[in-house]
């Protein structure tokens, strides 16, 4: 029996309210660090690496998985950056 739009749209609800979600959460973040500097935003960052490194959330493997998923939409300046970036956090303790 052929599904009307009504039901399909009854059905789908949870997963179009689960994306309205995680775009208000991607929304609240970048609200968050849009007027940081660039200091602050390094600070973020690094303060946020050795807490999920604490928590066993962040390891080189999922760094170097990141910084090849990236690569291919950065220019060469923006990868020698994030090259850098990995090197950093992969150095701190």
């Amino acid at each position: 029996m052929p599904r009307d739009f009504k039901s399909f749209a009854k059905e789908n609800e949870k997963v179009i309210n689960d994306n309205k979600d995680k775009a208000n959460e991607y929304q609240d973040i970048l609200n968050k660090y849009k007027n940081m500097d660039n200091n602050e935003l390094m600070s973020n960052l690094f303060s946020e690496a050795t807490k999920l490194k604490k928590e066993g959330k962040l390891d080189s493997q999922t760094l170097c998985s990141l910084q090849s998923t990236l690569s291919p939409f950065l220019n060469t300046e923006q990868q020698e950056m994030l090259k850098n970036l990995v090197n950093a956090i992969n150095e701190q303790k």
